[in-house]
């Protein structure tokens, strides 16, 4: 009988080509999570962002009156927003209607008369930063001195802390609806 099996320089040319395949396939394997991660951070850095925006850009455009720079601290970093609305019943004591937003160590807070301190709002927000235009859409440079009929527009920009080096900056505006 005449057997013959594989001798052993195929077999070593098959092994190799085995080992370099699955070699391929893993790396392409490990390449696709980094990719997923990534995407999955900013993904996620947007969306606190932007829900944090949002919730902001809302208790503005309903707000009557606007307190820039409630913390004193001459940056436009934080806001006060009242308004007579949830429901209007002529005080400004129910749920939003008195409410101040400022950042500290990556977490917006909010911060109503009946909190006895500030509330977090939304995580791994780096910061906001407020710019203020008046009725014909000029700057307002110094807003805490201004008048408040002078405060007709209110831009915001919030900024996420990075996560896995990504970070990400939305911006919207809102206009204050007074009564005068």
């Amino acid at each position: 009988m005449n057997e013959r099996g594989f001798s052993l320089i195929e077999m070593l040319i098959v092994t190799v080509i085995t080992v370099v395949a699955i070699g391929v396939v893993t790396s392409m394997f490990v390449q696709g999570n980094q990719l997923y991660a990534s995407q999955r951070a900013f993904d996620e850095a947007r969306s606190n962002a932007s829900a944090a925006l949002d919730m902001t850009v809302r208790v503005l455009r309903g707000a009557q009156t606007i307190q820039p720079d409630p913390d004193g601290n001459l940056v436009a970093d934080s806001i006060r927003a009242v308004s007579d609305w949830n429901p209007r019943d002529g005080d400004t004591a129910d749920a939003y209607e008195d409410v101040t937003f400022s950042v500290a160590g990556g977490t917006l807070f909010k911060r109503e008369p009946a909190d006895a301190a500030p509330v977090a709002f939304a995580d791994r927000v780096e910061s906001m930063a407020f710019v203020y235009r008046n009725p014909a859409g000029a700057l307002v440079a110094t807003p805490w001195t201004a008048v408040a009929s002078q405060l007709a527009y209110v831009q915001v920009t919030v900024r996420s802390t990075p996560i896995n080096g990504t970070r990400v900056t939305v911006t919207s505006s809102a206009s204050v609806r007074r009564r005068e």
